[in-house]
C-alpha cells in the first residue's frame, strides 16, 4: 500500500522516541484515518490528539478535499472538527 502511495504511516517522536502513530489511507482526494495510538506516558503533551491534528494538517497541505475519521463517536473527533454523517445499509435481494 505504501508503494502505491495509498498508506500513510505517521510517527510522532519526542527526543528520538516514538510517542504516537497514525495510520491513514488516501483514496482519490480523501484521507481516511484507519487507526492510531500513543504512549500513555506522553498523555501530558496530548500526544494522541496532536498526532491526529498533524495528520489532518498534512492532509490539507497535500491538497486532500476531505479527512474522514471513519466510524465511531470518540470525543477527539468532535474536538478536531469532525461531525457525524448518516450511514446506511442497503440489502438487495434477487
Amino acid at each position: 500500500m505504501a508503494e502505491i502511495n495509498v498508506l500513510r504511516l505517521n510517527i510522532m517522536e519526542l527526543d528520538s522516541r516514538p510517542i504516537a502513530v497514525t495510520m491513514c489511507f488516501d483514496y482519490k482526494n480523501d484521507t481516511y484515518l484507519y487507526n492510531s495510538g500513543y504512549d500513555p506516558e506522553y498523555s501530558w503533551v496530548s500526544a494522541g490528539l496532536v498526532s491526529k491534528a498533524l495528520c489532518i494538517k498534512d492532509s490539507i497541505q497535500r491538497g486532500r478535499r476531505r479527512f474522514d475519521f471513519l466510524k465511531g463517536n470518540e470525543k477527539y473527533k468532535q474536538n478536531l472538527g469532525g461531525h457525524d454523517i448518516p450511514l446506511y445499509r442497503c440489502t438487495i435481494a434477487l
